[in-house]
């Protein structure tokens, strides 16, 4: 009897301490996970353009570069206004439109936006400034939008909601005359149909905006940016819709987070003053909209 009960107690203790060792091995895969999400980089190497050129340690040097990243684009925001360049002001987008053409132009852009799945006029309120841009309906003939929409989450920035081609399609629907063209770095979502066709963009490799130059004829009246939401990518896409632009056509950059207001300073203050630019603050983020004036 006496064995009995050791050895249940045994089997007992066994048990606990393979219950604890799986608790702890648990914790242990989960905070892997966690710094899984993480990398470990080398400031220094990392960031070549912003280090300090001068000896010190290695912390004290790493923390004056990320010091740099965080107020370099900042500080020439300041420089700029104080040679003379003043601020491109915040306006609303409910405001952009200034006349009932534009007005009604939006709200049945809206209705177009909502029946093909886009979400730029639910979860956003982009109608406001693309029903202004496209008012005279009959007089466009093309637009192009980078960044198509991928539900596929292993791109960056995949699409949370909205229906992939939706905005493309809302387009092609509001816009009786216009040719439609999309680019995106996902080819799975790339699709042809009646006045739509789409191409490869990779917006880092500025190889793939000239191939998408030479696959576009001519100007356009409207070209997006809706794709990787990043400074660099933003500004890629800049540069290649100001060549490909009309005169009085518009290039804008959308999903501009709030926090990068002094980035869209500075190169609104780069811009000559033939291009119209108009920093526009809407629920989710701000809008980098430029007209070509000449």
């Amino acid at each position: 009897m006496r064995d009995t009960v050791a050895s249940t107690e045994s089997r007992s203790r066994s048990n606990s301490h393979s219950s604890s060792f799986a608790l702890v091995d648990h914790y242990a895969r989960a905070a892997q996970r966690r710094l899984s999400n993480f990398s470990v980089l080398n400031v220094l190497r990392t960031f070549p353009q912003f280090i300090p050129y001068s000896e010190g340690s290695y912390k004290a040097r790493s923390k004056l570069t990320v010091q740099a990243i965080n107020e370099t684009i900042p500080l020439l925001s300041e420089l700029a206004a104080s040679v003379g360049k003043p601020k491109t002001p915040v306006t609303e987008i409910v405001d952009f439109p200034d006349n009932d053409e534009q007005r009604q132009a939006a709200n049945a852009l809206k209705q177009h936006f909502d029946a093909q799945g886009s979400d730029k006029s639910n979860h956003h309120s982009y109608h406001h400034l693309y029903g202004a841009i496209l008012a005279n309906r009959e007089a466009m003939r093309s637009v192009i939008e980078i960044g198509i929409g991928t539900q596929h989450s292993d791109t960056v920035s995949y699409m949370v909601a909205g229906k992939p081609g939706g905005s493309l399609r809302a387009f092609r629907d509001f816009l009786p005359f216009a040719r439609i063209y999309g680019a995106d770095i996902d080819r799975r979502v790339l699709f042809k149909e009646e006045r739509i066709e789409t191409f490869f963009v990779d917006q880092t490799e500025p190889a793939t905006f000239e191939q998408l130059a030479r696959s576009v004829d001519g100007e356009c009246d409207l070209i997006i940016d809706d794709g990787l939401h990043s400074p660099n990518a933003n500004i890629q896409t800049l540069i290649f819709g100001l060549k490909k632009v009309r005169r009085g056509g518009w290039v804008v950059v959308e999903d501009i987070g709030h926090h990068a207001l002094p980035v869209w300073q500075a190169v609104s203050a780069l811009l000559p003053e033939h291009y119209r630019r108009h920093i526009v603050n809407e629920e989710h983020g701000l809008v980098f909209a430029v007209q070509r004036l000449e």
